[in-house]
């Protein structure tokens, strides 16, 4: 049975691998491929923050977690979501030297934010959430 934990950072790692295709296929002036790829990013970006949002994080504040860190989660959310607007006006005027700036600066944020998770916060979540896990998992797919 998957941890919190070994789910989400797998789910981290299906966005990067999507981010990276997105920003090859800019670099290499593919536009087409590279909306694609932004699109499956964003598109995963915004489950993957809803499953956080909407269940994980709820439920490990409600069985006594740390709100800070989740604050904190939340915040740099909302930092993402504005990076990802940014982009898709770039890739949307083709432009490829503002699109690679904003790539760069939101490489940076996702590796600090997914750290904070994989190193702190998805490890409380498995000791809290133990007990239900697999309901949190269920509600996760849901969303």
């Amino acid at each position: 049975m998957k941890t919190i934990a070994e789910t989400m950072t797998a789910d981290h790692k299906a966005c990067d691998d999507e981010f990276a295709h997105a920003e090859q296929a800019a670099f290499a002036g593919n536009w087409s491929g590279a909306e694609t790829g932004f699109n499956a990013f964003r598109n995963g970006m915004a489950h993957h923050f809803k499953m956080e949002e909407d269940v994980l994080f709820p439920a490990l504040v409600s069985a006594g977690g740390p709100s800070g860190p989740v604050h904190i989660m939340r915040m740099e959310h909302t930092q993402i979501r504005g990076l990802l607007e940014q982009m898709a006006a770039a890739l949307a005027n083709k432009n490829a030297q503002e699109y690679g700036g904003l790539s760069e600066t939101l490489l940076i944020v996702m590796q600090q934010h997914n750290l904070k998770e994989e190193q702190i916060l998805y490890p409380i979540a498995d000791q809290v959430l133990a007990a239900e896990r697999e309901t949190l998992f269920s509600q996760m797919r849901e969303v």
